[in-house]
């Protein structure tokens, strides 16, 4: 009976003895933790590829178009009309020199024969003068030659009396006989200086009278008015038979051939059309040779879109001038674009013709310049640009900004060589820092669009 109690007591035990040699086995063969190497973490960024190229500087404005010329008919002589352009309305079209309007030119033609027949008068007034001045010439010359022979008889007379042979009464009516012939030789030469003087009053006659021929003359063209450009009538006030005094304004039309588009700048956007050169040159030295100078100085091409249609509906236009002062209200420049033969090449819902008052889109384009690289806008951070380097870091480099174009950027100086430029806003910004780049090809597709675009040009 003892046995089988000690057998209990070793089965209790085994157990116990085996779990504490298992866990002293444990503690004497553990091994410390290991700690895993950490490997330094690429950021991954979106890159566009910066070079240097050239680009021509761009502005959009938009405006709405404007004839150039508008003209008003207003007839400098009143009356009844009696004529009118058969197609006088709103809308139609006419060519240079089409008659419009015709005024009843009758009165006109009446004073005008009136003015010819004292110029007649006048010319035969004139024609008398003249041979009574031939006659008193020649009865003057007769009258000077019996002067003469006065003389040489009252001589004759003289030594008859001294000697006796005459009476004193004789030699007195010798002598009164000089003075009549004397006076009569004075008369004549009196009239004959009294004619240029009466030529020239008739003759002054005759100038105002020919001045009044002519304004009646004139007064007759006046009677007609013509249309004095191809032009477009915008406006009708009349009718047949109607009276129209003089300076009412009949009909307005305006020009087809050209029309101009008024389009607000900021002075900003303005100064980046202009090339760098233009600041050493004077306007008012370039006035000097007329406004093409000026143009040819300031160096801006556009192109005149109409948004609600497609591409195709564009125009070369050509830069006039700008406005004379800012708008004190807005604090923009106004640019006067004009454009050609603005109904020309017109195609039905794709290209239509550029009307008065149609909104237009006007794209002005500066002078090409070299060596200058295109970023986003967004990839400017307080004058920096973020940068990978050769071995993908990422290194920030300070630039100067030349202009902005929308959402890009034009730089002139800080970079050389090609650049991959990080366009991702990068909080924070550690220098040195690995980055991972991913080409955003959208983007840099379309910087190199404007490098493409100034060759073109």
């Amino acid at each position: 009976m003892k046995k089988p109690k000690l057998s209990k007591k070793l089965l209790f035990f085994i157990p116990i003895i085996a779990g504490v040699i298992v866990i002293a086995n444990m503690v004497i063969n553990k091994q410390g933790p290991t700690r895993p190497e950490r490997a330094e973490q690429r950021r991954a960024v979106s890159v566009v590829t910066a070079m240097p190229m050239t680009i021509v500087p761009k502005v959009t404005g938009y405006g709405y178009v404007q004839p150039t010329d508008t003209w008003e008919a207003l007839p400098e002589v009143s009356g009844k009309i009696v004529e009118i352009h058969p197609e006088l309305n709103k809308g139609t079209f006419v060519t240079k020199g089409e008659l419009l309007v015709r005024i009843d030119p009758q009165s006109y033609g009446l004073a005008e024969s009136r003015s010819v027949a004292s110029i007649m008068n006048l010319e035969a007034q004139l024609k008398e003068l003249e041979q009574q001045r031939i006659n008193t010439e020649k009865l003057l010359e007769i009258e000077r030659q019996k002067l003469q022979l006065t003389k040489q008889e009252l001589e004759r007379k003289r030594t008859l009396f001294a000697d006796g042979f005459i009476s004193a009464s004789e030699l007195d009516q010798e002598e009164k006989n000089l003075l009549i012939q004397q006076t009569s030789v004075d008369n004549l030469l009196n009239n004959l200086q009294l004619i240029p003087s009466q030529k020239n009053a008739l003759l002054a006659r005759k100038e105002s009278d020919v001045s009044s021929l002519s304004e009646r003359r004139l007064d007759i063209e006046k009677t007609v008015i013509r249309a004095p450009f191809d032009c477009r009538i915008s406006e009708v006030n009349i009718e047949l038979n109607q009276f129209t005094p003089a300076g009412a304004i009949l009909l307005k039309a305006v020009n087809v051939s050209e029309v101009e588009i008024p389009v607000q700048l900021s002075p900003t956007s303005f100064s980046n059309l202009l090339s760098p050169e233009v600041g050493e040159k004077s306007p008012l030295e370039a006035a000097k040779s007329g406004m093409d100078a000026i143009r040819e100085m300031i160096g801006i091409s556009a192109t005149v879109r109409v948004p609600l249609f497609s591409r195709e509906a564009e125009w070369p236009a050509r830069f006039m001038r700008t406005s004379d002062s800012v708008d004190i209200t807005t604090g923009a420049i106004t640019i006067f674009v004009s454009v050609q033969q603005p109904y020309e090449k017109i195609i039905p819902s794709r290209r239509p013709p550029l009307v008065p008052n149609l909104y237009a889109e006007v794209e002005l384009q500066g002078s090409s310049r070299s060596d200058r690289y295109v970023v986003p806008f967004q990839a400017i951070h307080d004058g920096f640009i973020n940068t990978v380097n050769g071995e993908g870091r990422l290194q920030r480099q300070k630039v100067e900004v030349e202009m902005v174009m929308g959402d890009l950027a034009i730089i002139s100086q800080g970079l050389s060589d090609t650049v991959t430029v990080i366009t991702t806003d990068l909080v924070p910004v550690i220098e040195g820092m690995l980055v991972k780049p991913m080409v955003d090809s959208e983007l840099n597709d379309k910087i190199q669009a404007l490098n493409i675009a100034a060759d073109r040009s």
